[in-house]
Parts: C-alpha cells; sequence; structure tokens
C-alpha cells in the first residue's frame, strides 16, 4: 500500500511538472511574439527585453525549450546592432558605441561567431564616421585623433590609414601624411598611391615657388617613383633649371608636356652641360616657332651643327 501511495506521488509530481512546464512555455511563446512584434514596429528596447524574459523562461524549461533558446539568442545581439545602426544614422556616437558593445558582449555570451564579428567591425567603423565628419568641419587634429583611434580598434584598416594621410597634409605635417598613405597602400587601399603622388606634386611646386629647387626636386623624384607624371616632371626640371643642374633638368623636361619653351630649355640644358649633339636637336625642334626660332637658329650657327 505504502509503494503504490509513493508512485501514486510520483506520477502526480511529474504530471505537476509537465503542466507547469507547458503553462510555462506558453508563458514564453507570448512573450517571443510579442518581442517580435515590438522589434517589427521598431522598438528595439522593448524586444530586447521580451526576448530575454523569454529566454530565461526557455533555459529553465531544458530540452522543451532548446528551440525557443536558439531563436531567442540569434535576435538578442541582432537586434542591438540594429539599434546602434540607429543610433550612428543620428550621430549619437556615444550611445551607438554603448549598445555595440552591449551586442557584442550578448553575442559572446551565446556564442554568436556572426554577430561578434559584426559588432567588432561596428566599433572599429564609428570613429572613422567621427573622423569623417571632423575633417569635413575643417577639424583636422579632431579628426586625425579618430582615425588613429580607429586604426587602435583595427591595425588593418587601410581607410583609417587613408584618411588619417588626407587630415595630416591638412594639418600640414607632410611627413605624418606620407607615413600614413604609404601604410595604406601596403595594406591595399587603391586611393593612396595617386593621393600620396598629388601630396609630393602639390609640395614640389610650392617648394618651386619658394626657389627651395633641391626640395622642389626631391618631392617631384618621389611622384615620379610611382610612374610617369608630366607635371612632376616639369616642377622637377623647372627647378633644376633654375638651380643650374644642367643634366638633371634636360632628364625631367623631356618627360613634361612638349612645347617649343620646353624644347628651348632641354636644348640650353644640354648646351651648357656640354652636349653640343643633343643642343642641336632640340634647337632644330623650335626653328619654325614665332617666338624661340630665331633664337634657336642663332644658337645652331653658333654650334655649328
Amino acid at each position: 500500500m505504502k509503494r503504490i501511495t509513493r508512485l501514486f506521488l510520483t506520477a502526480a509530481v511529474v504530471l505537476f511538472a509537465g503542466s507547469a512546464f507547458a503553462q510555462d512555455m506558453t508563458q514564453a511563446g507570448e512573450l517571443y511574439q510579442k518581442a517580435t512584434e515590438a522589434y517589427q514596429a521598431g522598438n528595439e528596447i522593448e524586444a530586447v527585453k521580451g526576448f530575454k524574459e523569454a529566454l530565461k523562461i526557455a533555459e529553465a524549461a531544458g530540452d522543451e525549450g532548446i528551440e525557443m533558446v536558439e531563436g531567442c539568442k540569434d535576435m538578442i545581439p541582432n537586434i542591438l546592432l540594429s539599434a546602434a545602426g540607429k543610433l550612428v544614422a543620428a550621430k549619437d556616437y556615444a550611445k551607438a558605441e554603448e549598445t555595440y558593445n552591449e551586442a557584442l558582449a550578448a553575442a559572446k555570451e551565446y556564442g554568436k561567431d556572426a554577430a561578434i564579428k559584426s559588432a567588432e567591425t561596428k566599433l572599429a567603423q564609428i570613429p572613422m564616421q567621427q573622423g569623417g565628419d571632423a575633417l569635413n568641419a575643417g577639424q583636422t587634429a579632431e579628426a586625425i585623433g579618430f582615425f588613429k583611434k580607429a586604426i587602435e580598434r583595427n591595425p588593418e584598416n587601410a581607410k583609417a590609414y587613408l584618411f588619417m594621410g588626407m587630415a595630416e597634409n591638412k594639418a600640414g605635417n607632410v611627413a605624418g601624411a606620407e607615413e600614413a598613405l604609404l601604410k595604406a597602400k601596403e595594406l591595399g587601399d587603391d586611393k593612396a598611391e595617386p593621393t600620396l603622388v598629388n601630396i609630393y606634386v602639390a609640395s614640389a611646386n610650392d617648394a618651386l615657388k619658394a626657389k627651395k629647387f633641391n626640395d622642389a626636386i626631391s618631392a617631384a623624384e618621389k611622384a615620379l617613383a610611382f610612374g610617369e607624371n608630366p607635371t612632376a616632371s616639369l616642377i622637377a626640371g623647372n627647378a633644376a633649371y633654375q638651380a643650374k643642374s644642367w643634366a638633371k633638368a634636360a632628364n625631367h623636361l623631356k618627360n613634361a608636356k612638349p612645347s617649343a619653351q620646353i624644347n628651348y630649355m632641354i636644348a640650353n640644358s644640354y648646351q651648357s652641360a656640354g652636349n653640343k649633339g643633343q643642343a642641336c636637336v632640340y634647337f632644330k625642334k623650335i626653328l619654325g616657332d614665332a617666338k624661340f626660332g630665331p633664337t634657336a637658329k642663332q644658337k645652331i650657327a653658333q654650334l655649328g651643327c
């Protein structure tokens, strides 16, 4: 009789427990549905709260709640990522960063690799956007600080180096710009090289205007190291010509955009360097020019070409 009573009580406990779990899962299902509706309505905070409550109940239900547990664990970090994205669009960067960190923590807790990667990527992008805003506003020092922060978060961020190079150049730090852009190029950014070349050419032109001929030649030759560039060749040739570095002047001017004046300068450079043959070649090219032709004719006669 006692054994029968014990069996009856055990069966009753199991039945009661099963009934309680069923009620709990019904409640969890209702919470899950409301959370889904909140998310669809754009209320991420309420949605996350609902999914967390459903998750807690589903986890307590054991095997009965496995499917819902995974559903909640998928939804929570992704909703937080979505909410953070809206904050970024609204330029509320501090709150966005906080929300991305919350998403990252949830993703790590739930073992959601895709969400982890997404959160880490987005966190690295926030200082990039802040830097872009600062750069557009002319706040170069602040922009450089943000790009450095982006690099700290992702040392392989080629774009961060590219924009930091641009910011450094705007701040007048050509050496810093060069270092950052070379790193961006090393990391594969296809805009780094043309940006760097443009900086070298501008720097060379500024040096030429300031009559710093050696600096002009040096900067122009850095640009030319990346390939043909008629503008850089003209600047280098002009600087060398004024510095009376005749051989260098002729070599660079030959790669500038051709004109009667350029050919005259080349011819004169060769003559000054003692290269009679090449001087004659280039003076003959401008015999028909109204401005330089008469002088070229005299030079040819003097050289006995």
